[in-house]
């Protein structure tokens, strides 16, 4: 049965673009939280989900929305338990509840979670979650809901009077539905019905022609190729259901024993087709109830080159010689044989050669085509190497993690050290020089005020007058020094009192404005002191975040020690997980190993009875040409 599996977080993809376009086309301001979530989307587009999941986890705050993308996340990177306690949560909350999620995001994370339980072979509980999808009036997801019924409950499926080709018309998993019903159908004794409705489905496909680029772009969002006629598929797809559908039909006219019928359907088959091993399978049946032997035996080489290591193309090898037999050539029969030994021992002799045990660096950069093949047709063994690839990323982030941690715990000890030099040299150095300016700070308004109480200071002055006031002093002082000897002056003394009258009444003209200026200026001076005094206090209280600064470095350490046991875990479970890998592949071998030689032990019995007939047959050639 064909199915549509899809990555674990492609379903979640466009509610999420479009949550954020319509976040964006309303014009409001991010918040810090939004950049988390966009920042989350963005790693996961690029498919980084372990980054995407820790930008998450580094929000200061959580909504529905960022815990549904946080679940898909974990679900993404192989951590089951935790993405199915974050979605519990999110749907125990009603549609009344504030930040509940929409049901249209309910529904994607619903099928989404079945179909996770379902391809670990969890039906029961895939039932469970597939109970609560409740499909919105627009139909959407109705389609993925319908199928994964189907998958779970088959093959006790819901059978319609009709093909529900209108209630289902622009839903992509309408041919795959429909089809599952026929064979149904077919299985309960209705197959002229089973193939009258996969007729149908075939004239319901259409494909479009002349897609544009951004068709081609953004083809895996099926939502952009509905129109109003009906779904439109992909060519690519379209070519992969017709085959599909044209395979069920033929397997239903093998069933009736139409071998006509099917051998009209198969005989032009796309050799190209992704299922043409499958038809291949189909013909050779035909061609076997048909005893159409060349055409059989040209079937079983075209299954021998396109099926290695398969059971197919190991009974496809004897099974020339055995028509070749039956036609009754003895002789190319031995030979098909013989041919048919030497590829057994060959086919043993590869498979031993490409089964060696497997490493992670081969998991990554590919494995031999036994090893492919092996994984490709076991779901717990695919299931092996996707968890060995998850935790493979997880080690390889850690190591970027535990380097990120090694760079925050160097800027956290150069950050302490500054801090504990701060504290210890640098503070008490400010203190002293803030001290020593506060004490001259107030020696100076002391003085000022002292000088402010004299009629003319001679330190109040400055400028030309300070010169002027200065070579007066000095006059006075050589006029006093002259009284003394009682030498005649003349009027100097009067000029001199002018002279002071004139410098006192400038002082006394512009005394308020120098006094305003001096103000202004002891204002300005304690103003940058009071600065002093509260960059002085924040220092001081910088003390406290040593404390801090302490208590992280101790968080950083207890973090890097965690994440080397993690690392040490992950790597414990990697090699678990590729012991088990390469023990159930082993077992495969041992077991195709023991298929060969049975199928060999066979094929050796046939040769030795055809060459039993030949050499009875020449001896009879013999007598007769005696005689």
């Amino acid at each position: 049965m064909v199915k549509r599996l899809s990555c674990a977080l492609l379903l979640l993809l466009p509610p999420l673009v479009q949550a954020a376009a319509s976040a964006q086309a309303a014009a409001t301001p991010a918040t810090i939280a939004e950049k988390h979530y966009r920042q989350a989307a963005w790693a996961f587009y690029l498919q980084q989900p372990a980054q995407a999941l820790e930008t998450l986890q580094l929000a200061p705050q959580h909504d529905a929305r960022t815990r549904l993308l946080e679940a898909g996340l974990y679900l993404q990177l192989s951590m089951p338990q935790h993405a199915i306690a974050l979605i519990d949560t999110l749907l125990s909350d009603t549609a009344a509840s504030p930040g509940a999620l929409p049901q249209a995001l309910k529904n994607v994370a619903l099928l989404q979670f079945a179909r996770y339980q379902l391809e670990q072979g969890n039906k029961t509980p895939a039932r469970d979650y597939l109970k609560q999808v409740q499909i919105t009036d627009d139909n959407a997801w109705l389609g993925q809901q319908l199928l994964l019924e189907q998958l779970i409950n088959w093959p006790d499926i819901t059978l319609p009077p009709a093909p529900e080709f209108e209630r289902l018309r622009h839903q992509p998993e309408m041919p795959y539905i429909i089809s599952n019903q026929a064979l149904v159908l077919a299985q309960t004794d209705h197959s002229d019905t089973a193939l009258d409705w996969l007729a149908q489905i075939r004239q319901q496909l259409k494909t479009s022609e002349g897609q544009g680029f951004w068709q081609l772009l953004f083809s895996g969002q099926w939502h952009l190729l509905s129109e109003p006629d009906g779904f439109i598929y992909p060519s690519a797809e379209h070519e992969a259901l017709s085959d599909y559908v044209a395979l069920t039909q033929a397997q239903l006219h093998i069933q009736r024993q139409e071998f006509a019928a099917a051998d009209a359907i198969l005989s032009n088959f796309a050799a190209d087709s992704v299922l043409n091993r499958n038809a291949l399978q189909l013909y050779s049946h035909i061609l076997t109830e048909q005893r159409h032997v060349p055409a059989l035996l040209a079937v079983l080489q075209q299954q021998i080159r396109l099926q290695p290591f398969s059971h197919t193309a190991w009974l496809a090898a004897t099974r020339i010689g055995e028509q070749l037999e039956r036609v009754l050539q003895v002789d190319d029969a031995l030979g098909a044989y013989r041919w048919a030994d030497q590829y057994y021992v060959q086919q043993a002799q590869q498979m031993q050669q490409q089964a060696r045990p497997v490493e992670v660096g081969q998991l990554q950069q590919g494995l031999s085509a036994w090893q492919q093949l092996q994984i490709s047709n076991d779901s717990q063994l695919f299931h092996l190497q996707q968890d060995i690839l998850s935790v493979q990323q997880h080690l390889t982030a850690a190591a970027q993690r535990q380097q990120r941690l090694a760079q925050l715990q160097d800027v956290t000890n150069l950050k302490l050290t500054q801090q504990q030099q701060l504290l210890s040299s640098r503070l008490p150095q400010l203190r002293q020089q803030r001290d020593a300016l506060q004490q001259q700070f107030s020696q100076l308004q002391q003085q000022i005020s002292a000088a402010e109480q004299q009629p003319m200071p001679l330190s109040l002055w400055q400028g030309e007058p300070y010169q002027q006031l200065q070579r007066l002093d000095r006059a006075e002082q050589r006029l006093a020094v002259l009284q003394q000897h009682q030498q005649p002056l003349q009027n100097y003394p009067q000029r001199l009192n002018r002279l002071r009258g004139l410098l006192q009444w400038q002082y006394s003209n512009s005394a308020a404005e120098r006094r305003w200026q001096r103000q202004k200026q002891l204002q300005q001076t304690a103003g940058v002191l009071e600065q002093l005094e509260l960059q002085m206090a924040a220092l001081a209280r910088q003390g406290n975040k040593t404390e801090r600064l302490q208590q992280v470095q101790q968080r950083l350490t207890q973090l890097s020690n965690h994440q080397q046991q993690l690392n040490l875990a992950l790597l414990s479970k990697q090699q678990q997980l590729l012991a088990e890998l390469n023990q159930q592949l082993q077992q495969r071998l041992q077991q195709q190993l023991a298929t060969l030689n049975d199928l060999q032990r066979h094929n050796k019995e046939s040769m030795a009875r055809v060459m039993e007939r030949v050499l009875l047959s020449s001896g009879t050639d013999n007598s007769g040409a005696g005689l």
